[in-house]
């Protein structure tokens, strides 16, 4: 498990690309990659960065990136339903800074455009915006087995 403390800094890219063009053993399955981050603009937007890199840094997203990264979540989908598990206060408000990141984030990156590469990522985005929501891994804690057995479930169903 790696963490990049918030936005991903340039030596976390370059470690994760390097594990992630590893393989060891040529029969071996290449290294799974996944993302867990707060369901809200900013967790989806440093996903965003790891796999498809930074518009800030265009010339050296080719060698960077983690195309095989998969979202395990956080999502406000998977708040909204098993409310009867967390209960209403699992949820934050979106502030206006939010709102607006989301807007520009759907306004001007191909990843979040409606015939972008990842349709599901815009749907939650725009989930979000309606349903005025957001959500914090933390809340995790609270589900039965805590955020380990959470994190155990959701690789289950992605593979």
């Amino acid at each position: 498990m790696v963490t990049g403390k918030g936005y991903p800094d340039f030596m976390t890219r370059t470690f994760l690309r390097a594990m992630s063009d590893s393989v060891s053993n040529p029969s071996r399955h290449p290294p799974r990659f996944y993302a867990l981050t707060d369901g809200d603009p900013h967790g989806m937007a440093i996903m965003s960065t790891y796999k498809y890199g930074s518009a800030a840094q265009l010339h050296q997203n080719a060698r960077l990136s983690i195309p095989r990264l998969k979202w395990l979540g956080l999502r406000v989908s998977d708040i909204i339903a098993v409310p009867e598990v967390l209960g209403d206060t699992a949820l934050l408000s979106l502030t206006t800074r939010d709102r607006k990141k989301i807007m520009a984030m759907l306004r001007n990156s191909p990843v979040w455009a409606s015939d972008g590469p990842e349709p599901e990522w815009r749907v939650e985005l725009q989930r979000m915006l309606i349903l005025n929501l957001k959500a914090e891994i933390e809340i995790l804690y609270g589900c039965q087995g805590g955020l380990e057995e959470w994190i155990n479930r959701r690789m289950f169903r992605q593979e």
